[in-house]
């Protein structure tokens, strides 16, 4: 059998930022506690849960206003996907000690909305329903269109010949390139800004390039992009999405010669690499 790791492996730079403002804030000994994360500050379970077990307390993202009206001290940190602006500011008001995790490529994406939505453009978001990053652009205004798949560009009527149209950071290569043609053709004049993320970019590549006859994913069940990877392998040959080395024990995996493995950018390298020493053994 044999084995490769496709690159890029690990944690994003987002991830890495978000994940060093939340230890930072555990390790700074005048900090305002209880440490709130107000929705997982990533998508990966086993990491959040270590958070928890350390004393963090993890806010329904669906529900975070509500939550926070709730809290009189303490430090919130807010999520890496990004979130309203307003439930910020509610925070800060409040006179609680506020950290924006957001990832810096994610802020961008707020930043040209906010831009675009000065000048009068309507803007076309592309994203998966119900996902904090998601939500997060949506919350910037009513007026931002929202479309999940190529389907829902026939459902669109827009007037004005000022149309801006952006994404979420971990879509598919494949899908977006396809959405974003179809929303050219249907308008001519639209500004198309893909901001699919590069670390999003490079490991959909390294599926797309490799050759395998199984596609092991890493990543959390919540976690786009690793899903993405998972979709993208399915399209080439056989592929198994998992969480860690325990749910990969249940496969037979006997049957593949060359297995290729890789992972969301919000999985850890230790989990990936427990895995690659069990199929090397």
């Amino acid at each position: 059998m044999k084995v490769k790791l496709l690159e890029p492996q690990s944690y994003c730079t987002g991830v890495k930022r978000a994940l060093s403002l939340l230890d930072e804030s555990l390790n700074n000994k005048k900090n305002n506690s209880p440490i709130y994360l107000i929705g997982k500050l990533i998508h990966n379970d086993i990491i959040m849960n270590k958070y928890k077990d350390m004393g963090v307390i993890i806010i329904d993202e669906n529900n975070k206003l509500e939550e926070i009206k709730k809290i009189d001290k303490g430090t919130l940190i807010f999520q890496a996907h990004g979130t309203d602006d307003k439930i910020i500011e509610y925070a800060k008001n409040k006179g609680l000690n506020v950290i924006d995790a957001t990832c810096p490529f994610v802020k961008i994406i707020h930043n040209r909305i906010k831009s675009y939505l000065k000048l009068n453009y309507d803007i076309i978001y592309v994203g998966k329903k119900n996902h904090a990053e998601s939500m997060g652009v949506l919350a910037i205004s009513p007026k931002i269109h929202f479309i999940s798949d190529i389907n829902d560009i026939e459902k669109l009527n827009i007037s004005n010949n000022l149309i801006y149209s952006t994404c979420q950071t971990t879509l598919s290569t494949i899908d977006l390139a396809d959405i974003f043609h179809a929303l050219k053709e249907k308008y001519i004049n639209i500004i198309i800004d893909n901001k699919i993320c590069d670390a999003t970019t490079k490991r959909q590549e390294a599926v797309i390039n490799a050759n395998f006859d199984l596609l092991i994913v890493v990543g959390d069940k919540f976690s786009s992009n690793s899903k993405r990877l998972y979709e993208i392998g399915k399209l080439k040959n056989d592929a198994i999405y998992i969480n860690d080395l325990n749910e990969l024990k249940k496969y037979d995996l006997t049957k593949y010669n060359d297995i290729a493995i890789t992972s969301g950018a919000s999985t850890p390298y230790y989990l990936v690499l427990e895995i690659y020493n069990y199929l090397i053994k």
